[in-house]
């Protein structure tokens, strides 16, 4: 039975996602009882909007919502509302502290007992991920309410829909990725095919988030000024040591503060080794700037100073990427324009439909 997968390359990967996991699990343990509609009635009217059923959310919740849908008023920022309002509700649910959703009593979780909410979800996820395997299919990741699958189909893809409703979930089918790369499970890369992303990358993870890593190995966007900057910050304080051509036991610390934006920059140009106060009297490299020097983002920026402004560094962080990225496949096939094509024959004839 294939496994789920920690690390590789992957094609034609679904991306799954349940609409409302915490809520859904509400509305089908009744958990507020005769109440539990009108919730329900909240979350579906935010269904509904998200996916533009504007008339069907004019009509819900004795027509409360009407006046916000009207031309002119932005229908996101309603569902995002109601996005919140729903899920502080289930945050409720599991607070310790007292309040009218959770019914608190004496220290004691009545209504939500052991956050039995959350672990409905997780248990259905878990179900759910073993009876894929099952199918003979892979599972590249899963998350809190979500299952990306590869070389899937449009049979695969109707099970998890089936499976889903016999729990009270429905799935969203979220994207298609023709090219994925998954790190672990905090860290991947991938190239959406169909979806609202269609032709973009996303990532996930710091390694291929940074912005210039991101935009030279992937999306080719033009690198602004900022994204050339990194932010570092220090529990303790923030100190430049501009020692650069004293001897070598000498040292001469400005300080920063305890969060700031720096660039590194070139040998020679005024930049200092960027530390942390690690005791009364000692420093250390403040994390992920030893071998370079730094100049504060905002000098670099008011006085014009671009061309200081030492790219090695970055270009270490497109080498590092590449290299993890070279483990699990051919880095330039994966961001090159070759097609990836399935052993699965239905999974290729799903992606063909999906492209026209």
């Amino acid at each position: 039975m294939p496994k789920e997968e920690l690390g590789g390359m992957f094609g034609n990967v679904a991306l799954l996602d349940i609409a409302s996991m915490h809520p859904s699990s509400i509305e089908n343990m009744k958990m507020f009882g005769p109440y539990t509609d009108r919730f329900s009635e909240i979350k579906q009217a935010r269904i509904a909007i998200k996916h533009g059923d504007f008339d069907k959310a004019r009509g819900m919740l004795d027509g409360a919502l009407a006046k916000s849908l009207e031309p002119g008023e932005d229908p996101k920022a309603l569902a995002s509302a109601l996005k919140i309002v729903i899920n502080s509700v289930y945050g409720l649910t599991s607070a310790k502290f007292p309040n009218k959703f959770n019914d608190v009593n004496n220290g004691a979780n009545d209504r939500n007992k052991d956050n039995k909410v959350a672990k409905r979800g997780a248990l259905f996820m878990i179900s759910l991920k073993h009876k894929v395997q099952e199918m003979g299919y892979t599972v590249v990741h899963i998350k809190t309410d979500s299952i990306k699958i590869a070389d899937a189909d449009e049979d695969i893809i109707a099970f998890v829909n089936d499976y889903g409703k016999q729990y009270g979930y429905t799935f969203e089918h979220e994207a298609t990725y023709d090219k994925l790369c998954i790190v672990n499970k905090s860290t991947y890369i991938a190239h959406s095919i169909w979806g609202d992303h269609a032709g973009e990358w996303t990532a996930t993870g710091l390694q291929f988030q940074v912005p210039y890593v991101f935009k030279s190995l992937f999306s080719h966007e033009p690198i602004a000024l900022s994204d050339l900057c990194e932010t570092k910050s220090a529990t303790s304080a923030l100190y430049l040591d501009f020692n650069e051509g004293l001897p070598e036991d000498e040292h001469r610390y400005s300080f920063v503060g305890k969060v700031s934006s720096f660039c590194p920059v070139k040998p020679g140009t005024g930049g200092g080794l960027l530390m942390r106060q690690s005791g009364e009297d000692t420093y250390a490299a403040a994390t992920g700037t030893k071998g370079y020097r730094w100049k504060e983002a905002s000098i670099i920026r008011d006085e014009g100073l671009e061309d200081q402004i030492d790219r090695s560094y970055y270009d270490n962080l497109c080498n590092e990427a590449i290299e993890t990225i070279s483990q699990y496949g051919d880095f330039d096939w994966f961001v090159g324009d070759d097609r990836y094509i399935s052993p699965n024959p239905k999974s290729n004839e799903l992606i063909e439909k999906e492209l026209t």
